[in-house]
């Protein structure tokens, strides 16, 4: 159908209302309801406003218009009331007949715009009685063709063409936009010629140059912030980083073990959290400084680096000096990877979780205490302390000995030997009293209760109302406040699984206190499973973390003092575990105070970001500038909860942050407190763990980056690299299976040191892959086949070299053991993996370096019990996809492989 437009509507329905005038309504092309092909878009039925005039036929029809297909003839035109027969079909679904003239063409047209016209015979002038621009309509004959557009014309009027006045709009400037303006002024006002700047014009030209100026910096300034290439502002390079989900790391403090001194005879001296521990200052020799005193003003004046501890503990002298007991040996070295030690003498102080510092205190070659190397000191994180005895004694006194045997975590082992005597000389001792400390002063202001960094604004602008619906309301002011001290310190967090919580009654505080009854902890410790608590189980700490040790193990307690519980957490992580942590997960050391009107006041605590935050959620978010400006973002009301006007805010925080507290050893010097059992302070080994903040170039180059990072696992190997991101996995690999209604990811783990695969690594591993599993995919893990290698060679010895020397030098050349110097065995856990073959050459090449070898004989060279397997004269063995060589060559053990050497010649 063909209708009018724009205009030509409009003037339609005023024709119509009147009803005085005739004129075409509209156009309707007949096609797909035309039974006869040839008669398709041929029949026009046109509607006209009033009955069709008598004596209208072909001759007053004209078709006009067209570009390939003209002109197109009219063979007849009938009003609706002279149809018959098969005609009336025509006009079946029309009322009014009187109305409809139905035309028939002789042919069809083209795909462009035809227009019919009516006409007086002979004249171009309408008909008598029809409106001028009524007598014809625009009209396609192919107006049913499939089309993806509207057929009905918005009706809309071109606007007008401005002539905009010439202006410069590279004036960026106030100069610039003062002369813009004066030149505008001089066209529009040709009189007004003065220039002084006197003249009120002038004035106001200055004035908006000004205001101008201003604008154009701060567009400029939005428009270099809005993009990650050129943001200046590291507040502004954060969020874009975000977007991409890249969170920037401003650094983390440092962390460093520090050793307690106590006074003789003191026991269970209490060690609050958050004491402060100072670094040397020349001419102040006191090592414990009470504040307000003139030692502690001159060393306050000289700016020390500050440390503060970050749990609280116990401290006894029996703890300052542990001696290692040698059962009755001359010569003794703890060997790398030990994991067990035996003390001199009954400690009861000594439990599970609490932390020792091996070190070497006597030079083992010179037997000089000053040559003593200050490497060789490890901490360690004991898991099992358990008091025994010696039988024999001493060399002098033939009765019991008393020792306490300790064994340590196994990611503890020792990295190189550390020998404890040489000729029956001591060179070795375990420092306890050990306690962690971060990098960090504690800014409280000048009342101690926070630093004041101002009351909310009351809003001062109105936003109007959009609709009806729209209520308008106040604008909120902008409160965004800054600390006035520098750098914020940002902490690693170990976040632990919490097992088990209780109600934190009275009772409950008082068994925290020592070895009383445990009645109140039973249920709580079978709520989490673990085994019953005995009665010699002994809790030990101070503050809000607690260590409970029974049955040889070491249990956290934490008291939770947001919602009165005490929290029972996973075993105490080793020692080692603290110099790891992911840098963008540091938490900024800083607390807020809020005191409302009303007289309300709520704490509120940092937040990484506000999206997973309600409005109920009392939180901000810390944003650092490069120059280590600290501002505080808060919520909304719909992410994060905003503050109430008028409600006055005190931060109470940290400042210490980055490589400048990577002390070295030995620089703590002072503790501020006045316990007078603790006499002094030392780090026995350098801090670490102190990271400054990513830089502006370091953000921009890493963000983009994070699109690449695969953070699924689809394929196998997918699998497998992601296990091989736990510190404890050497190599991975995946292996899926259908195991009867879904398939399961069986990623198989080959650990650092040859260690199994236990229930503890299975849970921590797969905890770690279960971020990066794929929906309907079950995970497992397991270990990998170890195969048992039986090896036996001939060795024949040079003339010269004793037997028994070279064999010693060999066995340990070919063991699975890490050598003095550091170096690892033929056959040490590390040097195999999966599908890693077994190449004789190795052993020969192995042996023949070792001095006073003239020649080896291979005797066997296979699987253990698996004679088919023989690779003399092939000189590989391979393995299979999930399979790893082994050869321990332990006796207690012949199933983990078999070295027999047999030796000829030397003396």
């Amino acid at each position: 159908m063909t209708c009018y437009t724009c205009g030509d509507q409009r003037r339609l329905m005023a024709v119509k209302l009147a009803g005085v005038l005739n004129g075409i309504e509209f156009l309707e092309v007949r096609d797909h309801e035309e039974s006869v092909a040839d008669l398709r878009q041929r029949t026009l039925v046109v509607r006209l406003l009033l009955p069709v005039p008598a004596g209208l036929d072909r001759t007053w029809i004209a078709l006009e218009g067209g570009e390939r297909i003209r002109p197109v003839a009219v063979e007849w035109a009938k009003a609706g009331t002279d149809l018959t027969g098969s005609e009336l079909g025509l006009i079946d679904g029309y009322d009014d007949p009187a109305t409809l003239l139905v035309v028939r063409t002789a042919r069809w047209g083209d795909f462009s715009l035809y227009t019919l016209r009516l006409r007086t015979p002979g004249t171009t002038d309408p008909p008598t009685g029809f409106d001028p621009l009524l007598a014809g309509v625009p009209f396609s004959f192919k107006v049913e063709c499939p089309s993806d557009l509207d057929c009905l014309q918005p009706c809309t009027c071109p606007a007008g063409v401005h002539h905009p006045p010439p202006i410069d709009y590279l004036a960026k400037d106030y100069q610039g936009f003062r002369r813009v303006m004066l030149e505008r002024m001089a066209l529009l006002a040709p009189g007004w010629t003065e220039r002084s700047s006197a003249d009120i014009g002038v004035m106001l030209v200055e004035l908006l140059a000004y205001a101008a100026d201003e604008l154009s910096y701060r567009q400029d300034a939005v428009a270099t912030e809005a993009y990650l290439g050129t943001a200046r502002s590291r507040i502004s390079l954060r969020r874009h980083a975000r977007l991409v989900d890249y969170r920037v790391h401003d650094g983390a403090s440092a962390r460093v073990w520090a050793r307690l001194l106590v006074g003789e005879g003191a026991v269970d001296v209490p060690l609050a959290a958050g004491t402060r521990l100072l670094t040397r200052v020349p001419g102040v020799d006191d090592q414990r400084l009470e504040k307000d005193t003139r030692d502690y003003e001159r060393v306050i004046d000289a700016q020390p680096v500050e440390f503060q501890t970050v749990h609280g503990a116990l401290l006894d002298h029996d703890l300052s000096e542990l001696r290692f007991w040698t059962w009755g040996r001359l010569d003794e070295t703890l060997k790398p990877g030990t994991t067990s030690a035996t003390l001199r003498g009954d400690h009861p102080a000594l439990r599970a979780g609490e932390v020792l510092v091996l070190a070497e205190t006597v030079s083992p070659s010179t037997r000089v205490a000053a040559d003593a190397d200050p490497r060789r000191r490890f901490a360690v994180r004991l898991v099992e302390v358990r008091a025994s005895k010696d039988p024999s004694g001493t060399l002098f006194d033939s009765g019991e000995e008393d020792v306490t045997e300790i064994r340590w975590h196994e990611e503890d082992a020792l990295p190189a030997a550390l020998c404890i005597a040489v000729d029956g000389i001591e060179t070795a001792v375990a420092w306890g009293n050990i306690v962690l400390a971060d990098h960090g002063a504690t800014v409280a202001g000048e009342s101690g209760d926070g630093e004041p960094l101002g009351a909310v604004p009351l809003s001062r602008l109105v936003r109007v109302a959009a609709d009806c619906d729209d209520e308008g309301g106040r604008i909120p002011a902008r409160y965004h406040p800054s600390l006035m001290q520098s750098p914020l310190t940002r902490t690693v967090v170990h976040d632990r699984e919490v097992l088990a919580t209780a109600p934190f009654t009275a009772a409950l505080e008082a068994e925290l206190q020592g070895s009383a009854s445990k009645d109140g902890l039973q249920a709580l410790f079978a709520a989490a499973g673990i085994a019953q608590i005995g009665d010699e189980a002994i809790v030990r700490g101070s503050g809000m973390l607690h260590s409970l040790s029974f049955g040889g193990r070491a249990w956290l307690l934490r008291e939770n003092v947001t919602d009165d519980t005490l929290e029972v957490l996973e075993e105490w992580e080793s020692a080692s575990a603290v110099r790891s942590g992911d840098l963008r997960s540091a938490a900024p050391a800083v607390t807020l105070t809020g005191e409302e009107p009303g007289g309300a006041g709520h704490e509120w605590h940092p937040s990484p970001d506000l999206i997973a935050s309600d409005g109920e959620h009392r939180a901000f978010v810390v944003e650092q500038e490069h120059d280590g400006t600290v501002l505080l973002r808060f919520g909304d009301d719909e992410h994060g909860a905003r503050p109430p006007e008028r409600t006055a805010f005190r931060a109470t925080y940290r400042v210490g942050n980055g490589v400048a507290g990577n002390i070295g050893r030995e620089s703590l010097a002072y503790l501020v407190g006045d316990e007078n059992d603790v006499v002094g302070v030392v780090n026995p080994m350098a801090a670490f763990g102190g990271v400054d903040a990513e830089t502006g170039d370091e953000i921009r180059r890493d963000a983009p980056a994070t699109l690449s990072i695969q953070e699924r696992a689809v394929t196998t190997s997918d699998y497998a690299a992601k296990a091989q991101l736990h510190p404890g996995v050497e190599k991975a690999e995946a292996t899926f299976r259908w195991t009867g209604s879904w398939h399961t990811v069986f990623v198989t783990a080959d650990r650092r040191g040859g260690r199994g695969v236990d229930a503890g690594f299975e849970a921590a591993l797969r905890a770690q892959l279960e971020r990066y599993r794929m929906a309907g995919y079950d995970l497992e893990v397991d270990g990998p086949a170890f195969v048992p290698l039986d090896v036996s060679l001939f060795v024949c010895v040079e003339h010269g070299h004793h037997r028994s020397s070279v064999a010693r030098e060999l066995r340990s050349a070919l063991s699975d053991a890490v050598l003095p110097d550091g170096r690892l065995g033929l056959f040490h856990p590390d040097r195999f993996t999966f599908g890693r073959p077994v190449y004789l050459s190795t052993i020969l090449a192995a042996a023949h370096a070792v001095p006073g070898v003239e020649s080896v004989e291979v005797l066997s060279f296979q699987r253990q019990h698996e004679p088919w397997s023989n690779g003399i004269d092939s000189g590989v063995l391979p393995m299979g996809r999930l399979e790893i060589a082994r050869l321990d060559d332990d006796p207690d053990f012949p199933e983990r492989g078999v070295l027999a050497l047999t030796y000829g010649g030397g003396s």
